[in-house]
């Protein structure tokens, strides 16, 4: 169960993005000659888009919290 905690914590709202993604960009497929097509295929490369900003933003805050802890650990 702490596993399953620990790893929706930390990648529960990224797969929430993709599958939101996932579904917005199955309605853009199935509208066909329909002037929403195009919108809708845009927020699903957005919510791609996301997924790769909030994976770059938790990295990017794993490596300051790291350089933190090597400069309070000397």
């Amino acid at each position: 169960m702490k596993t399953l905690l620990h790893w929706f914590l930390h990648y529960g709202l990224a797969v929430s993005v993709l599958v939101w993604a996932g579904a917005v960009g199955l309605m853009a497929y199935h509208l066909d000659d329909s002037p929403w097509r195009w919108a809708f295929a845009a927020l699903s490369v957005g919510g791609v888009a996301t997924i790769g900003a909030i994976i770059w933003i938790r990295k990017y805050i794993d490596r300051q919290s790291e350089a933190v802890n090597k400069g309070t650990s000397s």
